[in-house]
């Protein structure tokens, strides 16, 4: 299942879809699928869970947990969650709050459905069950707690929420790491007093819950059980039982396959621009584990490209770790030295935020007629927060990887965090909204199928991009590229806004030259910490084409 190739040869084979398999063109073109919006104004929205009757359950990131009823008019809060979320003065707490939700595989028996989330305190994440009654949240219990840091510069907290068909619960969690002190390689930090710089406590640790993702059997009366097959069986010393797959950076959206049970997931890439000795450049991930594994974060990333061992402190680059044999040497780590072979993802790509959906099986839905076409049959549905594209992977019996391609490429999703199919066969697609912390424009979307080609609808204008002709030649470049995860043109995100960028550089002769190399190489320290990733793809003309469009927004300076 897990083929051994060089990672050129993986990503010539899996990310271009120029020569897919013959059955990849028929998947019907974009104008076959309408897409429609039943909610807007939702804030931070970060998973759903479609229940059998045709409702869904939005979680949003700062604690409302919200109710799409079909018929009616936007969505009702059902429970607000009191979480912790951002300090924006300390820089604590990152990407904590309401982070995941799912409805039990017998909610219309028992109104059961799980939440994930951030109480204030303690610090910690809770993965709780409630009962969903008269349309609100009652009879909390608490299944399982979770330590987690919320220091300066702590993020990845994963969240997701899926069951098997088997009646597994997974969830999936972040190691709980500071990224931005290790200038985009492997956070291995042995210093005293930067132990929130080191992923080996967390990711790397068999004793330890996070950065991973977590497997167990819900029971009747609020507890869990631990399945089969996990990957430490219950007793072993120095590890958790609940564990499935470990060695994970920032397993942000998994999908299962209800058939296979098969587990899928995304795993955010670290920021490095290129490969040096201390290691490779980033990679995002989609894995696949059909048995539980180990996923070689942080010693691993893409083809089990190695990082080297590192003194912080002498910034000295020792010898590279060995994937047939990973070691945990760290100080930090309470749980097993020796740690499973490394396994290779089922496809990767340069550093993006790719997320795992759902497997479709078009015979699941015979007598629906809004169902996904027959083409997308044992497909697996992936997409990128950063750029709103989507993908389907065309899964053989034996699960290994038939085709890939781009799907629905010219439709529009603003940083889509959760797809999920309906129970009729059409798709859900949860937009997060345009601003990384506290936007106010994020949506539900339903996605339909049509046997004729559908009459082209006016696109919506993307709210990140305002400002900006549409008319420029920039602002396609634009709108496809990474820069949009953490920038928009009239508001602060993560990055500083387009309009401040070129008030910045109004005037400056340079601005051009200047702004070009940044947007391809990449860089950190002007605006903050945040890494802005490399975009090699651009050639010269399409990098001044957007240094125009972002310069645009500056007004033209007046002499008398």
């Amino acid at each position: 299942m897990f083929r051994k190739v060089t990672s050129a040869a993986l990503l010539g084979m899996l990310w271009t879809s120029a020569s897919p398999a013959a059955d990849s063109a028929a998947v019907p073109s974009d104008d076959h699928f309408r897409v429609e919006t039943l909610v807007s104004g939702l804030v931070d929205a970060m998973e759903i869970a479609p229940l059998p009757d045709g409702r869904v359950l939005i979680a949003e990131r700062t604690g409302a947990l919200k109710l799409y009823t079909p018929g009616e008019q936007g969505a009702r809060t059902v429970h607000h969650f009191e979480v912790s979320v951002r300090n924006e003065k300390a820089g604590t707490s990152r990407e904590t709050g309401l982070l995941g939700v799912t409805a039990d595989p017998d909610f219309s028996q028992n109104g059961w459905i799980y939440c994930y989330y951030s109480p204030q305190e303690p610090s910690e994440h809770w993965l709780t069950r409630w009962t969903l009654k008269n349309g609100r949240l009652e009879d909390e219990k608490v299944l399982l707690t979770m330590e987690q840091s919320r220091e300066v510069g702590v993020c990845h907290e994963g969240g997701s929420l899926a069951f098997d068909g088997a009646g597994n619960l997974f969830l999936s969690t972040g190691d709980n790491t500071n990224p931005f002190k290790s200038n985009g390689y492997a956070p291995l930090d042995e210093r005293e007093g930067n132990e929130s710089i080191n992923s080996q406590r967390t990711a790397g640790n068999t004793n330890d819950l996070r950065g991973k993702v977590l497997r167990i059997t819900p029971t009747d009366d609020g507890s869990y059980t631990i399945p089969e097959g996990n990957l430490f069986p219950p007793g072993t010393e120095k590890t958790r039982p609940e564990i499935y797959a470990m060695g994970c950076r920032n397993p942000w959206r998994i999908g299962v396959d209800q058939r296979t049970n098969t587990l899928y997931w995304g795993d955010v890439g670290p920021d490095a621009r290129k490969t040096t000795s201390r290691g490779p450049n980033g990679y995002c991930e989609i894995n696949q584990a059909a048995t539980a594994g180990y996923y070689g974060w942080p010693y691993f990333v893409g083809a089990n490209e190695a990082y080297a061992r590192y003194d912080f402190a002498a910034e000295k680059v020792g010898e590279k770790f060995d994937p047939a044999k990973p070691l945990n040497e760290s100080r930090l780590n309470d749980g097993l030295e020796q740690l499973p072979p490394a396994r290779e993802p089922f496809w990767f790509v340069s550093r993006s935020s790719y997320c795992a959906g759902p497997v479709y099986y078009h015979d699941d839905f015979r007598e629906a007629e809004s169902k996904l076409p027959p083409a997308l049959d044992r497909c697996l549905i992936t997409y990128d927060w950063n750029n709103g594209h989507m993908q389907l992977s065309k899964l053989a019996e034996d699960e290994s990887l038939l085709w890939k391609t781009d799907w629905l490429h010219s439709k529009k999703f603003v940083h889509p965090s959760d797809v999920e199919l309906a129970a009729d066969g059409s798709l859900y697609i949860l937009e997060y909204g345009s601003k990384w912390y506290d936007g106010t424009d994020g949506k539900l979307k339903r996605v339909t199928y049509s046997s004729e080609p559908l009459q082209s609808e006016p696109e919506e204008a993307d709210p990140r991009l305002a400002g900006i002709s549409s008319d420029h030649p920039g602002y396609g470049l634009l709108a496809e590229a990474i820069c949009l995860s953490c920038h928009q043109t009239q508001e602060k995100s993560i990055g500083p806004s387009y309009a401040e960028v070129a008030m910045k550089y109004r005037g400056d002769e340079q601005a051009v030259d200047l702004l070009a190399k940044k947007i391809s190489q990449g860089g950190v320290g002007v605006w903050g910490e945040v890494p802005m990733p490399p975009n090699p793809q651009y050639n010269e003309e399409q990098l001044s084409q957007m240094v125009d469009a972002i310069l645009s927004l500056a007004p033209e300076e007046h002499t008398e």
